[in-house]
């Protein structure tokens, strides 16, 4: 066995073994059955019956879990798993032969799901996958129900039906005969015999923290890259209550900085709100502008108003070359007096606004409407 499969096994005497099964179910992985079941035969030759596995995984490859489940089941060795931390996908099922003990830490968790895989090639070859999955996934649910007691009908419905994870805390578990026994307090694992000196035992429990046995180097880059985003010292990543206050610190200026970005976006809105105020008014006012002075009309506004909007030099420009009409030949027809004034009154030229252009175009008729409401000529 490798190295890092062998520190796994650990011969507590000539008939009782225990093997640490965490990590990732699969070929060439923390978990490789193939090695696994090697091993196991060159106890068993030796003597060794009992073996107890303890558990933290997250499944894996359902082939190399199956094989390693059948041969459990026929082979006449007493097996006993103690989930440590998670036993979920393959590894759940694995712990589920019902001639099996399993034994859960209080906080352990157990999660199920449906077979899951992929496939490159052509049709035929995709169409096989499906039904090589269905039928590794009807196997699975007949070993679920089995330990649970349970139709495989209510177990596909409850577990293998609408493809999400299902997972429960231990005594969920148990309550569904999924766990035997349920461990409370502190247990300690004895480290392997074949394990000498204490750096060789302390390796050796720091790995079981890691699914993928990190190596120290990865760790110390951790720790580096931990250190510089909380801004405390490397050697503090280790204190729990240093690294929980840098957290807090985080956190609080983080919230600082979000009420601070807040009131500045606020300020900007109103700012950009002001100056869109502003800019609309003085587009307003160069077109009523252009408008009074006869420039254009009024069925013109919402186009000269548009062109000033989208550049108002522009418009600004373009207004200012065109020629309004004249207020005073406007008003009073070219210099002719229109129809409808010839009997107005000194009051009613005053009321309409044209009195002014009544004494500049035509000072004679002004003089004569002046006395008729005065009595005397106007002052010159």
């Amino acid at each position: 066995m490798e190295k890092t499969q062998a520190q796994l096994i650990n011969k507590v005497d000539n008939t009782t073994a225990e093997i640490y099964m965490y990590g990732v179910i699969g070929s060439g992985l923390d978990i490789d059955t193939n090695v696994v079941v090697a091993e196991i035969e060159k106890l068993r030759k030796q003597g060794c019956r009992s073996f107890r596995f303890y558990v933290n995984s997250e499944g894996g490859e359902v082939i190399q879990g199956n094989a390693l489940f059948n041969y459990l089941d026929r082979t006449d060795i007493s097996v006993e798993w103690v989930v440590d931390g998670i036993a979920a996908s393959m590894m759940a099922m694995l712990i589920s032969n019902p001639k099996h003990k399993v034994i859960a830490a209080k906080y352990a968790s157990f999660m199920y799901h449906r077979v899951q895989g992929t496939c490159n090639g052509n049709s035929d070859e995709v169409r096989n996958l499906a039904a090589m999955i269905d039928t590794f996934e009807k196997s699975l649910i007949d070993m679920m129900a089995a330990k649970m007691k349970a139709s495989p009908e209510d177990v596909k419905k409850e577990f293998f039906t609408d493809g999400l994870d299902h997972w429960m805390n231990a005594e969920e578990a148990k309550a569904r005969g999924l766990v035997d026994e349920i461990i409370t307090g502190k247990k300690i694992t004895p480290a392997p015999k074949e394990l000498s000196g204490i750096s060789a035992v302390r390796d050796f429990y720091s790995k079981q923290l890691f699914n993928f046995h990190k190596t120290q180097k990865s760790m110390i880059e951790n720790k580096a890259k931990i250190a510089q985003l909380l801004n405390i010292a490397e050697k503090d990543v280790d204190d729990n209550d240093k690294v929980m206050a840098a957290v807090q610190n985080v956190v609080k200026e983080n919230g600082t900085l979000r009420d601070q970005l807040k009131a500045s976006t606020d300020e900007a809105d109103a700012l950009r709100n002001q100056i869109a105020a502003m800019k609309s008014a003085k587009v307003k006012s160069l077109i009523d502008s252009a408008i009074a002075a006869k420039k254009f009309g009024e069925d013109e506004r919402e186009d000269y108003t548009k062109l000033a909007t989208d550049n108002f030099e522009l418009a600004e420009k373009m207004i200012g070359k065109l020629k309004g009409v004249d207020p005073v030949v406007d008003h009073l027809g070219g210099g002719k007096e229109p129809e409808e004034e010839k009997d107005w009154t000194f009051d009613d030229y005053h009321k309409n606004g044209k009195l002014e252009n009544l004494k500049k175009e035509n000072p004679e008729k002004y003089n004569k409407l002046f006395k008729i409401k005065f009595g005397h000529n106007p002052k010159n």
